[in-house]
């Protein structure tokens, strides 16, 4: 039997059909996620929106591809696992369609009321129990922030992979605890949403979904979208899960001390944990509830690959700006990290700290450079130091995990900016201070969510 993961990424949307007896990927497709929808100049003062039509089509292409690869093998699919981009807010009709743009965890329009909503919960003691202090991109803030500007709505809102099942399956949005976490309305403890931060914030608790079990049976596929992508009737769609907790399952780097670092769109490093252990917010460390009543520790940075792509465009636009045209963006990367590697470690005293969308809870500082000279001010130079840069910002996290009695014992790899880059991996490992371990098949969150929603539905 087969099961296929689905992850509503925010660069790409994948599926993958993982074979769990023989732990194999079967099938797999990718389609770009082009399905963000403000303009340039929106996107300039913290817009950050997602077509929810668009990027329910284009998931159901990549379902579409992945089932085709199988070819006879379709007819194994039991059930259909959904991971995806954590954060953001998902608005549907009645209809359970979308009735609205979502907005997603990169919007940083509610950055300023950020202040007033921890202040109106009742300071942030009220949120020791959520494991994380709210910040902009929150469903919670945007919520509120929408409600101050009297255009809050009363139909169901939910986070966006949440919003695909309900359009997979035509059913109500359901949460899990991962991604009913990400909104900092949440109890994490009680595993219910949080009624006194509700009532203090005026915020209505019936447009908020039920919250079940990860991987939990949802409802079936719609029969419609079965016999279009070529799916048996009465495949199973199980409750999404967070990308991040997803990667780590499908890492294989679920038990207690394994360290897990994820660096696609963004970078994450996670410590798994038995019990509840207080957030350390001073760190920027959050503790994220995980499948089977565990927990994580996790430090998580806004800009991680999308780093060395910033970098990339500029390169771009120099080229441009002379007349020459730039190359394919694998050719230019490849040339990138070519350049980098013939550079020492430490990039000759340059140091590149990537904040460039600031932080979850300092969103207004800027990304630095330090150390410049003309000795290492050249674009390999710069390279490097991004890329360590990039994990030096995660390594941090682990710092604090270390210091306060958390420390792992091995570490794996996720995420496409790490799996694709050599160097980025060395010099994760190097600043962890452990071997780095990358799981056999790319697109973990995918199998994450693949493995799961198989394992509660056999």
């Amino acid at each position: 039997m087969l099961s296929i993961g689905l992850d509503i990424g925010t660069t790409t949307i994948a599926a993958v059909a993982f074979d769990a007896e023989a732990a194999q990927v079967v099938a797999r497709a990718t389609v770009l996620n082009d399905a963000g929808c403000p303009p340039a100049d929106q996107r300039a003062e913290g817009w950050a929106e997602l077509d929810l039509s668009r990027a329910f089509a284009l998931a159901l292409d990549a379902l579409e591809q992945a089932a085709s690869y199988l070819g006879p093998r379709a007819g194994q699919v039991r059930t259909i696992g959904v991971t995806g981009q954590m954060h953001g807010a998902a608005f549907l009709g009645r209809d359970f369609r979308p009735a609205r743009s979502a907005i997603t965890w990169q919007d940083r329009r509610a950055h300023t009321v950020i202040p007033e909503f921890i202040a109106r919960a009742g300071g942030a003691g009220a949120f020791a129990n959520m494991g994380c202090l709210p910040a902009a991109g929150y469903l919670g803030p945007t919520l509120y922030w929408l409600r101050k500007r009297d255009v809050l709505p009363d139909t169901p809102v939910c986070g966006i992979p949440e919003a695909i099942v309900a359009m997979l399956t035509a059913q109500p949005p359901a949460s899990d605890p991962t991604l009913a976490a990400s909104t900092g309305l949440f109890d994490i403890r009680s595993g219910r949403w949080d009624e006194a931060v509700l009532r203090a914030l005026e915020l209505p608790a019936h447009i908020l979904p039920l919250v079940v079990e990860s991987g939990a049976r949802v409802g079936d596929l719609r029969s419609d979208l079965a016999q279009r992508l070529g799916l048996p009737r009465g495949v199973i769609v199980g409750a999404a899960l967070g990308d991040h907790q997803a990667s780590i399952i499908g890492s294989r780097c679920d038990a207690p001390g394994q360290v897990h670092v994820n660096i696609g769109t963004s970078g994450q490093v996670s410590l798994v944990i038995e019990q509840f252990a207080p957030p350390m917010p001073e760190q920027g460390i959050e503790t994220r509830p995980f499948p089977g009543q565990r927990f994580i520790l996790t430090g998580a940075a806004l800009c991680g690959g999308d780093a060395l792509a910033l970098l990339r465009r500029f390169f771009a636009d120099v080229l441009a700006m002379f007349g020459a045209q730039p190359p394919g963006d694998d050719a230019m990367f490849a040339a990138m990290i070519a350049a980098a590697t013939r550079i020492a470690p430490g990039a000759d005293g340059l140091r590149i700290r990537p904040t460039f969308d600031g932080t979850r809870h300092r969103p207004t500082i800027r990304a630095e450079f330090a150390g410049l000279r003309r000795a290492n001010f050249t674009p390999a130079h710069t390279v490097r130091a991004m890329l360590e840069g990039v994990a030096d910002e995660l390594g941090a996290f682990y710092d604090a995990m270390r210091e306060a009695g958390f420390a792992g014992r091995s570490l794996a790899g996720a995420g496409n900016a790490l799996r694709r880059n050599a160097l980025l991996r060395e010099v994760v490992a190097q600043r962890i201070g452990l071997p780095l371990h990358m799981p056999p098949w790319e697109e973990e969150a995918a199998v994450g969510a693949a493995i799961l929603t198989a394992r509660l539905n056999p």
